[in-house]
């Protein structure tokens, strides 16, 4: 693990300091975390990264569902609302069954 002399201004050490203290962690943890999330931001946002990280390690599945217009998306939708409930009673019902 390499060694980075970093100098900062007062109120940046206090603020970062105030962070890892509200955090319970370590200066140079969170200071690392910081550095670490800023590295990696020229590579695009995190979905991109995590898409890439998988690829890489050949576990991206991909699938091909047809195109849905905006308005069939909302009628679809639209058809379900409300329904989350029905479906958590039931499930619900039927773990007590078992």
């Amino acid at each position: 693990m390499k060694q980075l002399l970093l100098r900062v201004p007062d109120d940046v050490h206090r603020r970062l300091t105030a962070r890892a203290a509200r955090a319970g962690q370590s200066v140079n943890a969170v200071a690392n975390e910081i550095l670490d999330a800023a590295v990696d931001a020229d590579e695009g946002d995190r979905r991109t990264r995590l898409y890439a990280r998988a690829m890489a390690l050949g576990v991206l599945q991909t699938t091909h569902s047809p195109v849905v217009s905006t308005p069939r998306r909302h009628k679809i939708l639209a058809s379900t609302k409300g329904i989350g409930p029905v479906i958590d009673q039931l499930l619900a019902e039927d773990r007590e069954r078992v």
